[in-house]
Protein backbone atom coordinates (compact mmCIF):
# COMPACT_ATOMS: atom_id res chain seq x y z
CA UNK A 1 0.00 0.00 0.00
CA UNK A 2 1.19 3.77 0.54
CA UNK A 3 -0.23 5.28 3.19
CA UNK A 4 2.93 8.25 3.28
CA UNK A 5 4.86 9.71 0.14
CA UNK A 6 7.36 12.59 -0.21
CA UNK A 7 7.63 15.38 -2.73
CA UNK A 8 10.59 17.39 -3.13
CA UNK A 9 11.09 19.13 -6.51
CA UNK A 10 12.05 22.22 -8.28
CA UNK A 11 10.43 24.60 -10.62
CA UNK A 12 13.46 23.14 -13.21
CA UNK A 13 11.95 19.44 -12.51
CA UNK A 14 8.34 20.25 -13.23
CA UNK A 15 9.64 21.92 -16.73
CA UNK A 16 12.12 19.28 -17.98
CA UNK A 17 10.14 15.89 -16.77
CA UNK A 18 6.44 17.04 -16.83
CA UNK A 19 6.82 19.88 -19.63
CA UNK A 20 5.01 22.30 -17.40
CA UNK A 21 5.73 26.19 -16.75
CA UNK A 22 5.10 27.16 -13.26
CA UNK A 23 6.56 30.33 -11.55
CA UNK A 24 4.56 28.88 -7.95
CA UNK A 25 7.82 27.53 -5.91
CA UNK A 26 6.34 24.08 -3.80
CA UNK A 27 7.42 23.47 -0.41
CA UNK A 28 9.45 20.25 -0.07
CA UNK A 29 7.37 18.02 1.43
CA UNK A 30 9.14 14.56 3.51
CA UNK A 31 5.55 13.41 5.08
CA UNK A 32 2.43 13.47 3.34
CA UNK A 33 -0.13 11.50 5.08
CA UNK A 34 -3.89 11.48 4.43
CA UNK A 35 -5.97 14.22 4.21
CA UNK A 36 -3.35 16.59 3.54
CA UNK A 37 -2.58 18.32 0.14
CA UNK A 38 -0.52 17.50 -2.71
CA UNK A 39 0.71 18.16 -6.59
CA UNK A 40 -1.56 15.64 -9.12
CA UNK A 41 -1.58 16.19 -12.74
CA UNK A 42 -4.57 15.83 -15.00
CA UNK A 43 -5.00 16.43 -18.71
CA UNK A 44 -7.94 16.57 -20.71
CA UNK A 45 -6.03 15.10 -23.91
CA UNK A 46 -3.72 12.67 -22.14
CA UNK A 47 -0.50 14.90 -23.69
CA UNK A 48 -1.12 18.70 -22.04
CA UNK A 49 -0.76 18.14 -18.53
CA UNK A 50 -2.15 20.73 -15.84
CA UNK A 51 -0.93 20.98 -12.52
CA UNK A 52 -3.25 20.93 -9.29
CA UNK A 53 -2.12 21.70 -6.04
CA UNK A 54 -4.55 21.63 -3.54
CA UNK A 55 -5.72 18.00 -4.01
CA UNK A 56 -6.28 15.89 -0.78
CA UNK A 57 -5.27 12.42 -0.15
CA UNK A 58 -7.65 10.41 0.34
CA UNK A 59 -11.30 10.21 -0.27
CA UNK A 60 -13.62 10.01 2.67
CA UNK A 61 -16.01 7.18 2.94
CA UNK A 62 -18.74 7.81 5.23
CA UNK A 63 -19.91 4.21 6.19
CA UNK A 64 -16.22 3.20 6.86
CA UNK A 65 -15.76 6.57 8.62
CA UNK A 66 -12.11 7.16 7.31
CA UNK A 67 -10.69 8.21 4.36
CA UNK A 68 -9.35 5.38 1.60
CA UNK A 69 -6.01 5.85 -0.16
CA UNK A 70 -5.28 3.17 -2.52
CA UNK A 71 -7.18 1.29 -5.27
CA UNK A 72 -5.77 -2.22 -6.58
CA UNK A 73 -5.19 -1.96 -10.07
CA UNK A 74 -6.59 -5.54 -10.77
CA UNK A 75 -10.11 -4.13 -9.52
CA UNK A 76 -10.57 -0.86 -10.65
CA UNK A 77 -12.60 -1.25 -13.62
CA UNK A 78 -15.47 -3.14 -11.01
CA UNK A 79 -15.46 -1.53 -7.60
CA UNK A 80 -18.33 0.37 -7.73
CA UNK A 81 -16.34 3.30 -5.74
CA UNK A 82 -13.41 3.22 -8.41
CA UNK A 83 -15.18 2.45 -11.84
CA UNK A 84 -16.26 5.86 -12.94
CA UNK A 85 -13.09 7.69 -11.79
CA UNK A 86 -11.13 4.97 -13.67
CA UNK A 87 -12.91 6.05 -16.72
CA UNK A 88 -13.14 9.70 -16.57
CA UNK A 89 -11.36 11.32 -13.90
CA UNK A 90 -7.51 9.75 -13.89
CA UNK A 91 -4.75 11.68 -12.89
CA UNK A 92 -1.02 11.24 -12.13
CA UNK A 93 0.32 11.77 -8.46
CA UNK A 94 3.89 13.38 -7.84
CA UNK A 95 6.43 11.81 -5.19
CA UNK A 96 10.32 11.59 -4.86
CA UNK A 97 9.48 8.60 -2.52
CA UNK A 98 7.10 6.44 0.03
CA UNK A 99 7.24 4.94 3.30
CA UNK A 100 5.96 1.38 3.78
CA UNK A 101 6.17 -0.55 6.91
CA UNK A 102 7.50 -4.13 7.11
CA UNK A 103 6.01 -6.77 9.12
CA UNK A 104 7.92 -5.99 12.57
CA UNK A 105 6.44 -2.47 12.02
CA UNK A 106 9.99 -0.79 10.66
CA UNK A 107 9.58 1.84 8.44
CA UNK A 108 11.79 2.19 5.28
CA UNK A 109 11.81 4.84 2.72
CA UNK A 110 11.58 3.71 -1.16
CA UNK A 111 12.62 6.06 -4.32
CA UNK A 112 14.04 5.56 -7.55
CA UNK A 113 17.80 5.04 -7.32
CA UNK A 114 17.97 7.92 -9.37
CA UNK A 115 16.04 9.78 -7.25
CA UNK A 116 13.91 11.31 -10.06
CA UNK A 117 10.07 12.45 -8.91
CA UNK A 118 8.12 9.39 -9.93
CA UNK A 119 4.57 9.58 -11.42
CA UNK A 120 2.19 6.93 -9.80
CA UNK A 121 -1.18 6.25 -11.40
CA UNK A 122 -4.57 7.93 -9.52
CA UNK A 123 -7.73 8.49 -9.78
CA UNK A 124 -9.32 12.21 -8.67
CA UNK A 125 -12.62 12.72 -6.99
CA UNK A 126 -14.84 15.99 -6.63
CA UNK A 127 -15.64 16.33 -2.98
CA UNK A 128 -17.06 19.36 -1.45
CA UNK A 129 -14.38 22.12 -0.59
CA UNK A 130 -10.76 19.93 -2.13
CA UNK A 131 -10.71 17.27 -5.12
CA UNK A 132 -9.03 14.20 -3.76
CA UNK A 133 -7.26 11.36 -4.91
CA UNK A 134 -6.36 8.02 -4.33
CA UNK A 135 -3.41 5.61 -5.59
CA UNK A 136 -3.35 2.70 -7.10
CA UNK A 137 -1.59 0.20 -6.19
CA UNK A 138 0.13 -3.30 -7.31
CA UNK A 139 1.70 -6.26 -6.53
CA UNK A 140 5.21 -5.94 -5.42
CA UNK A 141 8.29 -7.85 -6.84
CA UNK A 142 11.40 -9.31 -6.10
CA UNK A 143 12.75 -7.94 -2.83
CA UNK A 144 10.70 -4.82 -2.26
CA UNK A 145 8.10 -7.92 -1.39
CA UNK A 146 9.57 -8.47 1.54
CA UNK A 147 8.73 -5.48 3.20
CA UNK A 148 5.12 -5.06 1.44
CA UNK A 149 3.21 -7.04 -0.34
CA UNK A 150 2.46 -4.33 -2.47
CA UNK A 151 2.89 -0.91 -3.76
CA UNK A 152 2.43 1.97 -5.78
CA UNK A 153 1.60 1.56 -9.11
CA UNK A 154 4.29 3.71 -10.80
CA UNK A 155 3.84 4.82 -14.22
CA UNK A 156 6.41 4.81 -17.17
CA UNK A 157 6.37 8.40 -19.04
CA UNK A 158 5.79 6.16 -22.44
CA UNK A 159 2.11 5.39 -20.59
CA UNK A 160 1.40 8.85 -19.18
CA UNK A 161 -0.95 9.92 -22.13
CA UNK A 162 -3.03 6.48 -22.36
CA UNK A 163 -3.70 7.16 -18.65
CA UNK A 164 -4.59 10.34 -18.43
CA UNK A 165 -6.08 10.12 -21.55
CA UNK A 166 -9.17 7.40 -20.26
CA UNK A 167 -7.75 4.80 -22.96
CA UNK A 168 -9.90 1.66 -22.24
CA UNK A 169 -7.72 -0.78 -23.55
CA UNK A 170 -4.91 0.22 -21.70
CA UNK A 171 -1.41 -1.95 -22.25
CA UNK A 172 -1.11 -4.57 -20.13
CA UNK A 173 2.75 -3.56 -18.76
CA UNK A 174 1.03 0.15 -17.57
CA UNK A 175 -0.65 -2.11 -14.83
CA UNK A 176 2.26 -4.00 -13.64
CA UNK A 177 4.89 -3.23 -11.10
CA UNK A 178 8.16 -2.51 -12.14
CA UNK A 179 11.03 -4.65 -10.78
CA UNK A 180 12.55 -4.19 -7.77
CA UNK A 181 15.90 -3.12 -9.28
CA UNK A 182 14.59 -0.24 -10.45
CA UNK A 183 14.30 1.39 -6.41
CA UNK A 184 16.77 1.80 -3.68
CA UNK A 185 15.04 1.61 0.30
CA UNK A 186 16.96 2.24 3.66
CA UNK A 187 15.26 2.02 7.15
CA UNK A 188 14.45 5.24 8.76
CA UNK A 189 13.59 7.01 11.72
CA UNK A 190 9.72 5.93 13.58
CA UNK A 191 9.23 9.15 14.02
CA UNK A 192 7.36 9.34 10.12
CA UNK A 193 4.69 7.45 11.91
CA UNK A 194 4.04 10.85 13.31
CA UNK A 195 2.06 12.92 11.13
CA UNK A 196 3.04 16.45 12.60
CA UNK A 197 6.83 15.53 11.75
CA UNK A 198 7.67 16.86 8.46
CA UNK A 199 11.79 17.34 8.05
CA UNK A 200 14.22 15.78 5.71
CA UNK A 201 15.60 13.55 8.69
CA UNK A 202 12.41 11.17 7.84
CA UNK A 203 14.31 10.16 4.75
CA UNK A 204 17.62 9.43 5.90
CA UNK A 205 19.18 6.47 6.46
CA UNK A 206 18.23 5.46 10.14
CA UNK A 207 22.11 5.44 10.60
CA UNK A 208 23.09 8.80 9.94
CA UNK A 209 20.40 10.00 11.98
CA UNK A 210 21.94 7.84 15.28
Amino acid sequence: MCGRFALTTTNEELSHRFALKTQQNFPNRWNIAPSQTSLTLTSNDGFNLSLNNQDKFGIWEPGLKKRIINARSETITVRPMFKEAFKSARCLVLASGWFEWDANKTPYYISLKDNRVMAFAGLRFKEEENNSFVILTVSAKGALSKIHHRIPLLLKRKFWSSWLGGTDDLPQECLFSPDSHFFSWHEVSSKVGNVANDSVSLILPISKIQ
